[in-house]
């Protein structure tokens, strides 16, 4: 079959969530049949590293880097307007001319569009079946954000989650196919509109790459959180467990120490590496590497949409991870079994003390989070699923 590709932010190289959802996807599709790319890049050196990355298992690549005064002005017309930021600010004629030249080359069986920035491009492509994968709801993403804060950026979270929200259920009721990452995700769909088909795809993890790390026990009491350190659920995240929990665990373990590693730390994430036994490590160059020298992977996350992915890769590197109540309802697992669950600052410190005072209790959680993501979140399982859907729609 023939295919066309849309996503909002270049599928490579794939080191952040996004990027990692949306390469594993486009590699199953590539295995259906010929495949074209269209996609932005934030940068010069990323729209070369796309166009590299993508090539050998692409038909056509169109790669285009961000104008970012021309998107920022299209921002601040659509705040002015009442249009969506985010449509404004992924709106480039290039794209629009790349589709269209694109849909008078080739008769396209199906396009796949990722997250709803992409969703005009979607509407504007010609296919006989579109699969709109929102991933989450990003504008209930936006409207919890702009709930939390104060000033010119809540206010415009909060504007863009109101404006947003209707494109994103019509693309999911207009889709011949409509993905999300989790069951709250569907729920959240299914309340608000009426889509054609929706199915869970859930966030995955390349466990194979992940694997053979030492056991927790062996790496001595080393807490740790990943992510990308400007968003500010995860900046929330650090602050609590630099501030409440490893304070309460250094207690018990006087040499614990937690490791916050992540690209784009944020100021108030880089002051955290003057409290004692923190550092603040910046992006890593392999996420494999680091996550060995972690004991407990600690996910005090209370805000955000769909799985975040630093929690199913610390699950498959065969890390012992403590999660709040809200990243464990993005699961299938059983707490207690294959990660352990609390909330606030004194029960993630209870939590951890608890696990490096049990070695052996520690292994084994962390042996089965990781038989758990074998089995609900490895890639490879994904795209055979993706494939199938993908197959069944084209040809019903």
């Amino acid at each position: 079959m023939e295919l066309l590709f849309l996503s909002h932010r270049a599928p490579f190289p794939p080191d952040r969530g996004d990027r990692l959802r949306s390469y594993h996807t486009l590699r199953a599709l590539a295995r259906l049949g010929p495949v074209d790319v269209v996609t932005q890049a934030d940068s010069v050196q990323d729209e070369r590293a796309a166009r590299e990355g993508l090539a050998p298992f692409c038909r056509e690549v169109h790669v285009f880097t961000r104008r970012k005064p021309a998107a920022l002005a299209g921002v601040g017309a659509a705040l002015l307007t009442g249009g969506s930021l985010t449509v404004a600010w992924h709106n480039d004629r290039r794209v629009r001319d790349a589709l269209d030249t694109l849909s008078a080359r080739y008769d396209y069986d199906l396009a796949y569009a990722f997250s709803s920035g992409t969703g005009p491009w979607l509407q504007r492509a010609v296919a006989a079946k579109r699969i709109m994968d929102l991933c989450d709801l990003d504008a209930l993403k936006w409207s919890a954000m702009g709930r939390d804060g104060v000033g010119p950026r809540s206010l415009a979270w909060r504007v863009e989650g109101r404006r947003l929200l209707p494109l994103e259920l019509e693309l999911a009721r207009s889709a011949d196919l409509c993905l999300v990452s989790t069951q709250r995700e569907a729920d959240d769909v299914r309340a608000r509109c009426s889509p054609r088909h929706l199915e869970i795809l859930t966030q995955g993890a390349d466990g194979g790459a992940l694997a053979g790390l030492p056991a927790p026990s062996s790496v001595g009491p080393v807490l740790g959180f990943l992510g990308q350190m400007d968003y500010p659920p995860n900046v929330r995240a650090a602050q609590q467990l630099a501030r409440e929990v490893l304070p309460q665990v250094r207690k018990h373990h006087g040499e614990a120490r937690l490791s916050i590693m992540g690209r784009a730390p944020s100021p108030e994430v880089l002051a955290l590496a003057q409290e004692p036994g923190v550092e603040v490590t910046g992006q890593v160059d392999s996420v494999r590497t680091a996550l060995g020298q972690v004991a407990v992977f600690c996910a005090p996350i209370d805000r955000g949409r769909g799985i975040p992915t630093k929690v199913v890769e610390a699950m498959a590197a065969g890390r012992a991870t403590v999660l709040s109540t809200w990243a464990a309802g993005a699961l299938l697992g059983e707490p207690g079994r294959d990660y352990a669950v609390a909330d606030d600052g004194p029960a993630m410190a209870r939590a951890v003390v608890e696990l490096l005072d049990d070695p052996a209790g520690m292994d084994a959680l962390a042996f089965a989070g990781q038989a758990y993501v074998a089995q609900h979140h490895d890639w490879g399982l994904l795209q055979q699923r993706l494939e199938r859907w993908a197959r069944e729609l084209v040809h019903a």
